[in-house]
């Protein structure tokens, strides 16, 4: 199953993604995952009220769509971080911050959802998890509507970006004064032309 993830993961990354995003847009794209992922949350409960036949094809058509969403929100919210950033050199420590937060956010949220999932099965509501799931969803829904799509920033010179320190290895004054140099002797045709008693007194 997680093979099959895998290569689904991959071919939506490569061929869906960039569709949408050319047709709708960064922004638009992330705007349109983020207010159908709550929903998905919401329904995902109740998949066990389904006749038995189609449980099955219930869960496997949700599992798809959690997996597509996915991959288009992950890269649109980079592309989002990188084109809002005010200069390309602080887009390292913007993006560092921001793939420590998901860490973050990955590391807590199997705790918080055990401990959800544990206290609604005390109060009997067993979807509990997802319901709070899906309110946090929909808030980022909520906020996606303040967010603007940055334009710009890569092709237009920053004046607080360093300038290169480096110093080039050949410089204009080396080259001229290499030029009033005496030219070179004129190479040997042959070893037996070489006067050894000659080179030896130089």
């Amino acid at each position: 199953m997680m093979a099959v993830q895998g290569v689904y993961s991959m071919v939506a990354q490569l061929f869906l993604f960039p569709f949408l995003v050319r047709r709708m847009g960064t922004l638009k794209t992330f705007r349109f995952v983020m207010l159908v992922w709550p929903l998905l949350y919401f329904i995902v409960p109740y998949l066990v009220l389904l006749p038995t036949q189609f449980q099955k094809l219930g869960i496997y058509a949700s599992l798809i769509i959690k997996i597509t969403f996915h991959v288009i929100a992950f890269p649109s919210t980079a592309m989002l971080i990188a084109n809002a950033a005010p200069s390309k050199s602080v887009l390292g420590s913007i993006n560092g911050v921001a793939a420590s937060i998901a860490c973050l956010a990955r590391a807590l949220g199997p705790i918080l959802t055990g401990f959800f999932h544990t206290a609604g099965l005390k109060m009997g509501y067993n979807g509990l998890a997802w319901w709070i799931g899906g309110v946090v969803c929909a808030i980022g829904a909520f906020e996606s509507f303040w967010m603007e799509e940055a334009e710009g920033r890569t092709d237009s010179p920053c004046e607080e970006e360093e300038q290169p320190v480096c110093e080039p290895l050949l410089h204009s004054l080396s080259v001229e004064s290499s030029t009033e140099d005496p030219p070179r002797r004129e190479s040997l045709d042959s070893v037996e032309e070489l006067d050894l008693c000659k080179a030896a007194k130089a």
